[in-house]
């Protein structure tokens, strides 16, 4: 039998509070063990509150399938399918930066139906559901702003397979560069989840994505769409924006960026 929304919410809320409230204690007391390296990093934390996220979810949920980022698949032959994100900012939380949370998508026949975002440090709680819109804190909001790219401040987002392709890399860099030369300023995005609740509130004014991370990107773009972002996207590309004007200057940047590249 398929759960509700409700039922699915409520869990993944629990997960990510449970997560959350673990991730906040850990950054406080300072005593994580932590493998830094050149492009990455690994931390205590992460399998720490992945393992409390798991057990809240397995507890309601014991068929569904979960794809965790640190202990990967879990099969299961359940209705939905789990994205677990148990600290989505892990170079923040070990530099000390408060920029991070935890994250959960739920896919129903491979289309994301729910997303919950947790910033433990704010206690800031991010919910997202197809045809439902998107809370902050139990209230619905809205991405739309009305900022001109002069005074813009607008996210940037790679995935971790940028860096190490010489060629990728180097399209980033055209595209970071081009968003600071239209824009007030540019965020470089090491937490995508806690800036897609961000813009999925009006906060902050767009967003450019080259090759994002899949599990990230699914929760945002249903925070997107539920929130009323302007979007365009391409092949290796996403960008959105709280209004159509921002939205074409911005996804002029990817495109020029990437038509360089060849």
């Amino acid at each position: 039998m398929k759960p509700s929304l409700s039922e699915l919410e409520a869990t993944a809320i629990e997960a990510c509070t449970v997560g959350g409230q673990y991730l906040r204690e850990a950054y406080r007391a300072g005593d994580t063990d932590v493998d830094r390296l050149a492009h990455d990093v690994k931390s205590s934390a992460d399998t720490g509150s992945e393992e409390r996220m798991l057990e809240a979810i397995r507890s309601r949920f014991p068929d569904h399938p979960i794809r965790a980022e640190e202990s990967g698949v879990h099969e299961g032959d359940g209705a939905c399918e789990w994205l677990v994100d148990p600290l989505d900012g892990t170079n923040n939380f070990e530099s000390g930066l408060p920029s991070f949370a935890t994250a959960v998508t739920v896919l129903e026949d491979g289309e994301p139906v729910l997303g919950v975002v947790h910033v433990p440090l704010l206690e800031d709680l991010y919910v997202g559901k197809r045809g439902g819109g998107v809370r902050y804190d139990g209230r619905p909001v809205t991405a739309e702003v009305d900022a001109a790219p002069s005074t813009a401040t607008v996210a940037s987002v790679i995935g971790h397979d940028v860096k190490l392709e010489p060629d990728r890399a180097a399209v980033a860099e055209r595209i970071n560069r081009a968003i600071e030369d239209r824009c007030k300023r540019r965020l470089e995005s090491w937490s995508p989840t806690v800036h897609w609740g961000l813009l999925a509130r009006g906060r902050l004014d767009g967003i450019v994505c080259y090759r994002p991370d899949a599990e990230e990107q699914r929760l945002g773009e249903l925070f997107a769409r539920e929130s009323g972002l302007e979007t365009a996207s391409g092949e290796e590309w996403f960008v959105g924006a709280g209004n159509e004007a921002l939205l074409e200057e911005l996804l002029e940047i990817p495109r020029d960026a990437i038509s360089d590249r060849a």
